[in-house]
């Protein structure tokens, strides 16, 4: 009998950067609050991840056109702790067999595991085709998430996990002001970064890119 495997779309592999300085308490602190959230991340999306080597991590996707909404939270999730994570990403077909993403295979696996072996000072990196305005963009909104603060990535990230919930809303959960929420969302960029979540959703994958 054939052994049955699930097809899926999009593929990120990370590595969480200096974790070696935390120390143990910390270090199993981070990697309890990693667990549950890819965990919630999948039972979400149907998704499938694995974390590895200590300190790095795999998470597929069905779909790939949220590939880089999904990046940039987990980006976010390390910042608003005061860490940073380098993120590869690549799409194409990938074959899970059991949910066990260690055997799974795929050339977008490949892709983005060699991806990262080759991020240098970046922290976001598509490993695919695309035109160089796209490409360009990627290293605009990198670079804007590396000058977040632990506040503005914490409020960034509520307001793209509840899919751009009032700022009065988030005040109420961040116990401070809407002002103030408003304020923590514009030193975020977050009008930018979320036009590039939408132009990545809408045509990074189009045949026009």
């Amino acid at each position: 009998m054939q052994t049955q495997h699930e097809i899926y779309q999009g593929v990120i592999t990370a590595d969480i950067v200096n974790s070696q300085g935390l120390s143990e308490a910390d270090y199993q602190d981070l990697m309890k609050a990693l667990a549950e959230h890819l965990t919630q991340l999948s039972e979400g999306l149907g998704a499938v991840f694995h974390i590895f080597r200590g300190d790095s991590f795999q998470i597929v996707f069905k779909q790939q056109n949220t590939l880089f909404l999904h990046a940039i939270k987990l980006r976010l999730f390390f910042l608003r702790q005061g860490l940073d994570v380098k993120l590869s990403l690549a799409c194409g077909d990938i074959k899970v067999t059991a949910n066990d993403l260690a055997t799974a295979t795929g050339e977008a696996l490949i892709s983005a595991g060699r991806g990262l072996d080759t991020i240098k000072n970046e922290r976001l990196l598509y490993n695919g085709i695309a035109n160089e305005c796209f490409l360009l963009n990627i290293k605009f909104i990198d670079l804007l998430l590396s000058k977040l603060s632990i506040k503005q990535a914490h409020a960034l990230l509520l307001y793209l996990q509840q899919n751009r919930p009032e700022h009065a809303q988030l005040a109420t959960q961040l116990q401070t002001s809407r002002a103030n929420v408003t304020k923590l969302l514009n030193l975020a960029h977050y009008t930018l970064i979320d036009a590039f979540i939408v132009l990545s959703e809408t045509q990074l994958f189009s045949k026009e890119m």
